[in-house]
């Protein structure tokens, strides 16, 4: 911070204009999309997922001070199709963002299965997410076609102060017969 560190982007951060009306519409194919930072779209087996889901403007808790967004997301929210379940991997702020939560629980269609590390379901639940599941390391969900495995990662959580390491934090692996994805968080 004192040395002026880090440097913005010199120049604006390339950007192709990803085909919404696919993106809404698209039941089968397997698709990964980059929204910024650690906030991807994957579309697999009809399902619509999303990770570390952070579409505001700053990774703080004040919205008028903290780390602001070099770039816009990749999708504007509204252009998301319906996200059917949301993988949080920690609680940082740039990873788990309380107003792009509250929005995706207010989502037409209904609420998203949010899927948490261990320590996270209460914070979620007090943001209004009804449909939440708290997972161990090595623990894993099965969702349709879907395996779901919450996988350990070298990293940390912390939300303010007086929570370093509260909450468990991880990465996520995702099995279908038509893809494998692997998830890390920022790892």
């Amino acid at each position: 911070w004192q040395a002026g560190l880090p440097k913005p982007p010199s120049a604006p951060t390339p950007r192709v204009e990803p085909e919404v009306a696919f993106l809404k519409a698209n039941a089968t194919e397997a698709t990964l999309t980059w929204l910024g930072h650690a906030t991807l779209l994957l579309q697999v087996g009809s399902y619509n997922i999303l990770t570390d889901p952070h579409l505001t403007e700053r990774a703080s808790p004040l919205s008028f001070f903290g780390p602001k967004r070099h770039a816009a997301p990749g999708l504007a929210f509204e252009q998301l199709p319906h996200i059917d379940m949301v993988l949080i991997s920690h609680n940082h702020y740039d990873h788990l963002d309380a107003g792009t939560v509250q929005r995706l629980i207010r989502q037409e269609g209904g609420a998203p299965l949010f899927v948490v590390p261990l320590g996270l379901e209460q914070w979620m639940r007090g943001q209004g997410a009804g449909k939440v599941v708290e997972m161990d390391w090595w623990d894993r969900l099965g969702m349709g076609s879907l395996d779901i495995h919450f996988v350990p990662v070298q990293h940390w959580s912390q939300r303010t102060p007086w929570d370093r390491n509260r909450t468990l934090w991880g990465g996520f692996y995702v099995k279908h017969r038509s893809l494998s994805f692997v998830y890390t968080g920022d790892t």
